[in-house]
């Protein structure tokens, strides 16, 4: 893998080289995993080694050079080019150091040629080195005579990876923009733009002696694409895509008899995905792995299975897969041959830790002494018995780190016993080591707050040198779902107000927060389809939710209920109104006669008695002329 790591397999896959952060380089023997060689060059802690590549060097054995005690020498092994497998290592100060693994020792060193970091390095038997450093330029070595033989400028970013294509007189360079370069004239061929960080792997395929594809994979990528190299057909888009379940740390090609590619890449998280592909035009759909293989320690029935990290991988010549795994420093190798039956291979491998014990104890000829547990030592001079503790129990009762810093920071004082504990600098101190240590329980149980107090007192208190890993932890989190997000933006958000200097001076805080805005804007590209969708979504709820609340209201109790009456109600109800009108009729007849006898009385009163008497006198006169009329 042509990139900007600092591990890589022999060609032939006979040794594993690392330079680690302390700059010793470590090369180690693959069918014994068994460290052959460790080097510490000159400076190795002011400019220590950034990139690393095996190269093969041809050279003809010195045929004057004849031993003293020899008198002959045979002319076919001086005749014989020999080739020398070295290990070319890209420094900080801008010089490339050859080390030759025969001979354990340095054979050369390549000046003058960049005046940066060297990001990028690749080695190719028909072209020779290549490196790109920070300077953004590009220099094409002439080993033999330890000089420069080319060198031009890459653009107006620095290169990221380097990567020579076989027998094309070209190489392609990558930044954030994937750029394919004719040598003969210097000239870039065509650019390909698709990913939003850095690109950190470039693998050139040939097949057929006449397709070339790319596969390209950036830092917090979980996903590979596949370009098509083609000088007529300049389509700039990706014909497929690969993805993964976490950003990949190496990646390994190997071309199939029947045109068909397999990748190998091994993710951060530990685990390796195989695809295999057949290039054959544009790709619709994400393609998937095909296998996915993890390593799993078992160190017993009664204890839990933990995984053990693959630290990165490659793909032989007959298909097999030479996985290191552990640690470097105690590195595991292994050819495993995949296994298609199922998507999981699982690989069930010894722990490190009781490998090693049962080891000593296997080629150690002396037994250890065999002591009671329950045994007391007593003092000189005094009866008070003093335990001692063993080994074996002192290592099972010490208290982990995280435990630590919480009994340190979570003191509280006896005369406040209503006082809550702060945890700020409890925060702080766990922030730290989960950042120096790059533990993933740590930094999950600190970043996963959502307490903005909190969250601003603990950034308050940590130092400058923790902003870039504290960057890149918050980078992983926002390329997570929504929730993993606001949790991100809110840490973001607080260490910008609290280190917004500090940031503006940052000479590098481009390559810091550009991972962050290419997420941030892919995730503002899908926010129209994802209102459009919570619209929608809000629409049909309402609508169960409307029919629900129906189904609800017919099944609850009527406020008034009115029950009509019988026949024989009715009836009676009719005779009681017959009866209720006749009575009517009697009290209003009734209230006539009393409204009568009213006006008589009122008539009788004693100012009419003379005209009662008039009257009288009157019918008494029409008596007598009655009485008159009848005598005659």
């Amino acid at each position: 893998m042509a990139g900007t790591s600092c591990s890589a397999f022999s060609h032939d896959g006979k040794y594993l080289a690392n330079c680690g952060s302390d700059g010793k380089l470590k090369i180690w023997e693959t069918a014994t995993s068994r460290l052959k060689q460790e080097y510490i060059p000159n400076l190795h802690l002011s400019s220590p080694c950034s990139v690393l590549a095996w190269i093969s060097v041809t050279r003809q054995s010195n045929s004057n050079s004849v031993s003293p005690w020899k008198k002959r020498k045979r002319k076919s092994v001086s005749e014989e080019p020999e080739s020398i497998g070295m290990v070319a290592m890209g420094s900080v100060n801008g010089n490339v150091i050859l080390y030759d693994v025969a001979a354990a020792s340095v054979s050369k060193q390549l000046e003058l040629g960049h005046t940066g970091v060297i990001t990028a390095i690749d080695w190719s038997d028909c072209s020779g080195l290549f490196t790109a450093a920070e300077d953004k330029m590009i220099v094409h070595w002439n080993i033999q005579d330890d000089c420069v033989k080319a060198k031009f400028k890459s653009g107006k970013e620095k290169v990221t990876a380097i990567a020579v294509v076989h027998g094309e007189n070209s190489i392609i360079s990558a930044g954030k923009t994937i750029k394919w370069w004719d040598l003969s004239n210097q000239r870039v061929i065509t650019s390909f733009t698709g990913h939003a960080s850095y690109v950190t792997s470039l693998n050139p395929i040939k097949m057929n002696g006449k397709s070339i594809y790319l596969i390209s994979g950036a830092s917090g990528d979980r996903q590979l694409n596949i370009w098509s190299l083609n000088k007529e057909n300049r389509d700039k888009n990706s014909v497929a895509i690969l993805v993964m379940q976490d950003e990949a740390t190496s990646v390994t090609t190997h071309v199939v008899a029947d045109s068909q590619v397999e990748v190998l890449a091994v993710t951060r998280s530990g685990k390796a995905h195989l695809f295999k592909h057949q290039p054959n035009g544009r790709s619709s759909k994400p393609l998937k792995p095909t296998l996915d293989v993890v390593v799993n320690s078992s160190r017993g029935q009664r204890e839990s299975v933990q995984q053990i990290q693959i630290l990165t991988a490659k793909l032989t010549v007959d298909s097999r897969m030479l996985l290191a795994y552990g640690s470097y420093l105690n590195v595991s190798f292994e050819k495993v041959t995949p296994d298609f039956s199922e998507k999981v291979q699982c690989l069930m491998r010894l722990g490190a830790k009781i490998s090693k014990e049962r080891n000593e104890l296997a080629v150690s000829k002396l037994k250890p002494t065999e002591v009671d547990g329950e045994v007391q030592y007593l003092a000189t001079g005094t009866a008070t018995p003093i335990m001692k503790r063993s080994r074996s129990n002192a290592v099972g009762s010490q208290l982990p780190m995280e435990v630590r810093l919480e009994n340190l920071s979570l003191k509280t004082a006896a005369n406040t016993p209503g006082e809550a504990p702060t945890k700020a600098t409890n925060m702080a101190q766990l922030l730290m080591q989960g950042l120096h240590s790059k533990d993933k329980t740590i930094l999950r149980d600190v970043l996963m707050r959502r307490d903005e107090t909190l969250i601003k007192n603990t950034v308050s208190r940590l130092p400058v040198e923790t902003i870039a890993p504290l960057l890149k932890e918050l980078t992983i989190l926002m390329q997570g779902k929504a929730y993993t997000t606001k949790i991100a933006i809110t840490w973001l958000k607080m260490l910008v107000q609290q280190f917004a200097g500090h940031l503006l001076a940052y000479p590098d805080i481009g390559d810091l927060l550009g991972p962050i805005l290419g997420t941030v804007d892919a995730k503002l590209s899908l926010l129209p389809q994802l209102c459009r969708l919570k619209g929608r979504v809000a629409l049909v709820t309402g609508q169960i939710t409307q029919a629900a609340e129906k189904r609800e209201r017919i099944n609850e109790e009527s406020l008034l209920v009115y029950q009509e009456p019988d026949s024989s109600d009715d009836d009676t109800e009719v005779e009681e109104l017959a009866s209720g009108s006749e009575s009517d009729d009697i009290w209003e007849e009734a209230s006539d006669q009393e409204a009568n006898q009213e006006a008589d009385e009122a008539n009788n009163q004693p100012g009419d008695d003379d005209e009662d008497d008039n009257d009288e006198s009157d019918d008494d006169e029409g008596d007598d002329n009655d009485d008159i009329s009848m005598s005659s």
